[in-house]
């Protein structure tokens, strides 16, 4: 296989946000399904008793009631929705419970995320051949093994405990029918516990591996890597969005020489120069600095905070920066105008702000 087709080179985020939007994603239908039993052995735990005591008062209710009744139309409406609503009541703590769990699971993996992609019909999903390949793929032969595992797993645990606690369920049998309801729901617990935690330990190696797969299938070829370059180099925008950037950068990183200027040349608004001169040293006065907009007020703003002379001159401010770089001295037709500003900067009493 070539060095070009070899998928080696990590995914960019481009690629990242195109698969997210297709709707692939890092995601383990293991681990929402380990949280919800959870949440069902804990719903059950904490709520089971009262919805024990719901369901055997509503059946004394129903057998403690006279022998012979005439139900009409509305009457049995009325019954029918009295033990609907009790139900409901009894079991709403445990199913919000496991709703609420189911959520999390899924936000925990997914976040926010709505993909109509996904929904899409595509023909490799009902081609029969594509089918075949996807049965005896290594993907299907590791989900094959997975579940080998977790049925192994399982069994082992449901097995432990029901060997563990084999004496007291045989002693059920003489025990009267409240102590063996309870007994059985506090097991049924326990036992839905166990098997949950077993199930997590399981969920999160599942989804470690789904992550795995999932970085994998992003790599990218370095010839795919350089054609999503070129695209993106492509885009006017995205080039305009560095041009901008890399402008304000080179703006920004001289600003550590405003307060050794001499003066500030501005607009006033939007251009700001600043200007520095040591006679014996330098052959003209140099540009140290100089901004556009945002760039511009913070050369101000340093410029008061170190009381260096701020001159508007709006012409001349526009000239510089077209025409002079930063570091680079002005050109001789200026020298008159910058012999007048340094004459009117250096008469100023300790180089007060104009």
């Amino acid at each position: 296989m070539s060095d070009s087709a070899e998928k080696t080179e990590q995914p960019t985020e481009r690629r990242r946000q195109q698969a997210r939007q297709q709707g692939n994603i890092a995601r383990s239908v293991d681990v929402t399904a380990a949280v919800v039993l959870l949440a069902a052995a804990g719903g059950l735990y904490f709520f089971g008793p009262s919805c024990g005591e719901t369901f055997i008062r509503l059946m004394r209710g129903t057998l403690q009631g006279d022998a012979l009744t005439t139900l009409d139309r509305s009457s049995a409406v009325a019954l029918i929705w009295s033990l609907a609503f009790t139900t409901a009541a009894a079991v709403l703590p445990v199913m919000l419970l496991v709703m609420v769990g189911s959520l999390a699971a899924s936000l925990a993996q997914t976040g926010f995320l709505w993909s109509t992609e996904a929904l899409q019909p595509k023909w490799e999903r009902i081609n029969p051949l594509s089918g075949f390949q996807r049965l005896f793929s290594l993907q299907a032969a590791m989900r094959l093994v997975g579940s080998l595992i977790k049925i192994t797993a399982v069994a082992a645990v449901a097995y432990s405990y029901l060997t563990a606690h084999q004496d007291e369920f045989q002693s059920l049998a003489q025990q009267d029918l409240p102590i063996l309801l309870v007994t059985a729901g506090r097991s049924f617990c326990e036992l839905g516990f166990s098997l949950a935690i077993t199930l997590v330990a399981l969920a999160i190696l599942d989804y470690g591996y789904q992550w795995w797969q999932h970085e994998r299938d992003l790599r990218m070829s370095k010839q795919e890597l350089r054609e999503e370059m070129k695209s993106m180099d492509g885009d006017p925008h995205i080039r305009a969005r560095r041009r901008e950037a890399h402008r304000k950068l080179a703006e920004a990183r001289d600003l550590s020489e405003v307060p050794n200027a001499d003066a500030v040349i501005v607009n006033p608004i939007h251009i700001a120069i600043a200007i520095k001169y040591e006679p014996g040293k330098m052959p003209a006065p140099i540009v140290v600095a100089k901004g556009k907009d945002e760039v511009a007020e913070q050369i101000k703003k340093i410029a008061l905070a170190h009381h260096v002379p701020i001159i508007e001159r709006t012409s001349l401010a526009r000239s510089l920066y077209k025409s002079v770089k930063v570091g680079h001295p002005i050109p001789p037709d200026m020298y008159d105008v910058f012999v007048e500003i340094l004459a009117y900067v250096y008469r100023l009493s300790g180089k007060k702000v104009v």
